[in-house]
């Protein structure tokens, strides 16, 4: 008999001479228990090695006739098996293979008439094939794919094959989403082993559901493979690791997952990941112990088994709602798809959605962007609540408003535009009437110049000229048709070359009640139910950067920090690498804030885009530098979570209003040491439009057809 440990260290020896078999982290190996070529049964207790592939993607084509498809099939099996035999290799003594394991998903979606040509053959033949493929290795082995009932009805189902492959147990998907269409489970199974205790199945969503896993514990699970292509919590980050940690543990089980291309894991009943797949056609391999890992308790009292206290002190007179059918929670949210509209967008997203999706982006790719944009929003009715209506909302917020209006030409017209000013109709009064007020309308301070960004379909701009100890600039303000949570200000901008710094720069903002002229009460703080102030404007860092500065937020609000002269003035946002403003050339300037959705939520946000490119975000969570009444700055490496921004206290506070200043004190004025302190500071401004969604740079080219 040769212990496992021996074994262990002769196929490390075979690996140097035939290459790399075994996969994952090797603890210890257990005691003896496997002899000359097939491996005999443990007799007792011990440490059992655990194994979850991680295969990579065999997705069989949708479009393939039955006959192909079982060819394909025979394929993957043969693949899988060296997956099998690369884990009994490795002395497994059980190996857990991911949900949808013959890649028939897709087809499926696409040939519902023809299922019953082929899904009982292929099942038979995956449990032939890999079942023997086990047995060869005396491991157990969990698969899992679709299977057709006696009546025709389709069931996600996984198996668990003994050691000497034949099937020990089956287990039908209990909670199969509203878009998977297969027939319900009605029971969690836990079949009994000498060697690895009580072994429970859960399938992909299943794992969602806190009930599930707490189920099969109660049913005595010692084990709980997870087959699947998914995680076990809606969200975004490592909220699905979390999850998977936390049934673990809330349950003193281990959990085993075994997942599509990556996502591959060992879970410790105290929560703890003991190995994880590192790349496709991966195995994590563990050694556990089944029996045991289970100490915890309290202060007061510690259990080598938690289980013990754990399960007893449950008061299951309390649960009752658990198993309501209609708890009160669903009046307050009611369903928003039917299950067979759910399964229609599923089966088209699976098959024919990918291509148009693909083709949609190829569309944006080549530039035809009135094409794309088309393309994108047919998909988005088409699938609407799928990846595909996600992603290509995404798309069409990327490509922006302006996309869709080469030139700008029309983007007045567009339903999410609020406001657009390009300074090309009329006289210098015409235009000022357009707007709610403005100062300086003399000429001397606002004049029209024969120059305009690139792309643009005009031929002038705005010149607003502050002529230190004559005036200090000028502005146009605009009261906005209607008050809105989210506000997007494009704007063009160009400063002379010889341009100073600024006092104070563009700004929007809200008031409330509206107002037809600025009032933003420097030195004060707002009461958070009367006004919002959020400036972009270039910060001189006190004239340690070239003039006229680095972009930066400079916001007023009702929860701002005070001065150290114990005044409130605005507190500036800025990156700790400053965002230059260039001299001599036209920058394409956009400002997004977005305020807090409810009064005692601080979900607030601010983005700058320059020239198209997303340069700041400033949201809940994002890493900030030391608070004080000058605001704070963003680091690229260490800070803090910001806190978020609570812009209001009321929903009737929302953003009105848009300012487009130049203002030039002579104290700013004589902050450029560079240049003669009395003289005229110029800079140019052209193609502004507000909207409530991203506008994105002017786009050449001819208008569209529409």
């Amino acid at each position: 008999m040769v212990n496992r440990v021996t074994k262990t260290r002769l196929l490390a020896l075979c690996a140097l001479l035939i290459g790399p078999w075994g996969y994952g982290v090797f603890p210890p190996a257990g005691p003896a228990n496997a002899g000359e070529g097939a491996r005999a049964a443990p007799t007792g207790k011990g440490l059992m090695r655990v194994a979850a592939a991680q295969p990579r993607n065999r997705t069989i084509d949708f479009r393939l006739k039955p006959a192909d498809v079982r060819a394909e099939v025979d394929k993957s099996l043969k693949e899988l098996e060296q997956i099998v035999h690369k884990a009994g290799q490795a002395g497994c003594d059980v190996l857990a293979l991911p949900e949808d394991t013959l890649g028939l998903l897709k087809w499926e979606a696409a040939n519902q008439a023809q299922l019953k040509e082929v899904l009982p053959a292929v099942v038979k033949r995956m449990l032939e094939s890999l079942g023997s493929a086990a047995a060869k290795h005396r491991l157990y082995l969990v698969c899992c794919n679709d299977t057709l009932d006696a009546d025709g009805a389709l069931h996600n189902t996984a198996f668990f094959l003994g050691r000497d492959g034949r099937e020990i147990g089956r287990y039908d998907k209990v909670q199969p989403t509203v878009h998977e269409a297969r027939k319900r489970g009605d029971q969690f199974p836990v079949f009994p082993t000498r060697d690895l205790g009580g072994v429970g199945m859960l399938i992909c969503y299943d794992m969602v559901f806190p009930e599930a896993a707490r189920c099969l514990a109660l049913g005595g699970a010692e084990i709980i493979f997870h087959p699947t292509l998914g995680g076990a919590a809606i969200g975004d980050d490592d909220i699905s690791r979390a999850a998977f940690r936390t049934r673990a543990v809330e349950n003193f089980v281990y959990v085993v997952v075994a997942q599509r291309g990556r996502g591959s894991m060992i879970i410790s009943p105290q929560g703890k990941i003991l190995v994880e797949g590192k790349e496709p056609d991966d195995i994590a391999i563990a050694d556990i112990d089944p029996f045991g890992g289970r100490e915890g308790g309290d202060a007061f009292n510690h259990q080598k088994d938690m289980r013990a206290r754990l399960f007893r002190e449950r008061n299951p007179a309390a649960y009752g709602i658990l198993t309501d059918p209609e708890p009160p929670v669903l009046k307050k949210v009611p369903a928003t798809i039917t299950a067979g509209e759910a399964a229609r967008i599923a089966q088209k997203a699976l098959t024919v959605g990918e291509d148009e999706f693909r083709e949609a982006d190829a569309l944006a790719r080549a530039g035809k962007i009135a094409e794309a944009m088309a393309a994108f929003e047919k998909l988005r009715t088409e699938y609407r609540g799928s990846w595909i209506d996600r992603v290509a909302q995404e798309r069409l917020a990327k490509i922006g408003i302006a996309a869709g209006y080469p030139g700008d030409a029309g983007i007045a017209r567009d339903t999410r535009v609020l406001f657009a000013e390009d300074f090309e109709a009329g006289t210098l009064g015409e235009t000022v009437k357009r707007w709610t007020e403005a100062s300086n309308k003399d000429g001397a301070v606002l004049a029209f110049r024969e120059d305009a960004p690139p792309g643009s379909t005009g031929k002038r701009s705005l010149q607003v000229t502050a002529a230190p100890g004559s005036n200090t600039g000028g502005h146009l303000y605009k009261r906005l048709p209607k008050g809105v949570d989210k506000l997007h200000a494009r704007f063009y901008v160009k400063f002379a070359e010889d341009a100073g710094y600024p006092h104070h720069f563009v700004a929007l903002g809200g008031h409330h009640p509206p107002s037809d002229w600025p009032n933003p009460k420097a030195g004060e703080r707002p009461r958070g139910d009367d006004r919002i102030y959020i400036g972009i404007e270039p910060h001189g860092n006190d004239g340690r950067l070239p003039p006229p500065g680095g972009w930066s937020f400079y916001p007023y609000w009702h929860e701002m920090k005070r001065s150290a002269d114990d005044k409130y003035w605005g507190n500036a946002i800025r990156p700790e690498t400053p965002l230059q403003v260039p001299r001599g050339r036209w920058q394409c300037v956009e400002v997004m804030a977005k305020l807090n959705s409810a009064p005692d939520v601080s979900d607030g946000e601010l983005a700058l885009w320059l020239d198209g490119e997303k340069v700041l975000h400033v949201a809940r969570g994002v890493r900030r530098g030391p608070w004080s009444g000058m605001g704070f700055t963003l680091p690229k490496e260490g800070g803090e979570p910001f806190e978020g921004f609570r812009w209001r206290t009321t929903p009737d506070l929302q953003l009105n209003w848009f300012w487009l200043l130049h203002y030039v004190t002579e104290g700013a004025a004589r902050r450029n040491r560079q240049a003669d302190p009395d003289r005229p500071c110029r800079v140019w401004f052209d193609d502004i439009v507000l909207a409530t969604e991203y506008i994105g740079p002017v786009q050449g080219g001819k208008k569209p057809a529409r």
